[in-house]
């Protein structure tokens, strides 16, 4: 049997287009557009997209489609809707991956949109999702990672959170509860595991991170796409997204069992190489 060919998921796996067509093609990987790549332009690996990223920065600007600066909020619906409309160029991708907005956003170079709201968020998806179901196309949305920019060597209890950068959709209940708020039959989740330990960091005890990451599989029947990666749950270089190939970090085994169960496509986050990958699809197998 080919590497590849069978991994035991209810879906063929995706890797980044950065493989190339030879190495998706020898190992039956999918693979996911991303979110830099103009959907417009016709793409050889067009065959083998099943989902895309839709952008969420322009111009250095995060698209804040939850901010309270209606201009910009607008503006990033508009630009949303936009790239959705051209996928059609692609008519294997069934999923658009989504991420949540900023709920406050303290970078210079964010200029607008710096603050955004619940409720305005969900109307704002609910529109994306039934613009983008004209097309059959449905909408996963990511949980985000928490973000330790400013405070990376502090102690987890000394951060102040209310001077931090942070996005809608980080914590386990959050994420889920958008999912349920905006209550359409094409909106659902994307599990991004590497984001988990990221949030998982704000807690200092290793049991509360370890029952914070499996948290996130509260609703495994809301999670239809995952960004799988490892990353470091117990030492500091967990509060980046270290997109790890799976089996490299220390995220709990039994996160990893339960993401390969799910009846999810999955996409592996990540490109360290052939050898790499191909040792990773190996331990995938064996889980």
């Amino acid at each position: 049997m080919a590497l590849g060919e069978k991994m035991s998921t209810k879906h063929p796996l995706s890797a980044p287009t950065d493989v190339g067509i030879i190495d998706l093609t020898r190992l039956n990987l999918k693979a996911e557009l991303h979110a830099t790549t103009d959907p417009s332009i016709p793409n050889e690996l067009s065959p083998m997209l099943i989902s895309a990223h839709a952008p969420y920065v322009k111009d250095g600007l995060r698209l804040n489609y939850a901010a309270k600066d209606a201009e910009h909020r607008v503006n990033a619906i508009s630009l949303l809707k936009d790239y959705i409309s051209k996928l059609e160029m692609h008519p294997a991708i069934k999923q658009v991956n989504l991420h949540p907005p900023q709920k406050q956003w303290f970078d210079e170079t964010q200029t607008s949109g710096r603050e955004g709201d619940y409720e305005l968020m969900i109307q704002a998806i609910q529109e994306i999702a039934k613009f983008a179901n004209q097309f059959s196309l449905e909408i996963v949305i990511e949980n985000m990672n928490a973000s330790f920019t400013r405070a990376e060597d502090l102690d987890e209890e000394k951060i102040d959170w209310g001077k931090m950068n942070i996005s809608f959709g980080a914590s386990p209940e959050e994420w889920i509860n958008i999912c349920e708020d905006v209550n359409l039959d094409n909106v659902f989740l994307c599990l991004d595991s590497s984001h988990t330990c990221t949030y998982a960091h704000k807690f200092k005890d290793d049991e509360k991170r370890k029952e914070r990451v499996m948290a996130f599989l509260k609703r495994p029947e809301l999670i239809r796409h995952v960004h799988w990666s490892d990353n470091y749950l117990y030492d500091n270089r967990g509060r980046k997204d270290s997109h790890l190939s799976v089996g490299k970090g220390t995220l709990p085994k039994n996160l990893h069992e339960q993401i390969k169960k799910l009846d999810a496509t999955i996409l592996l986050e990540h490109f360290h190489g052939i050898a790499e990958l191909e040792e990773e699809l190996k331990y995938i197998d064996q889980l």
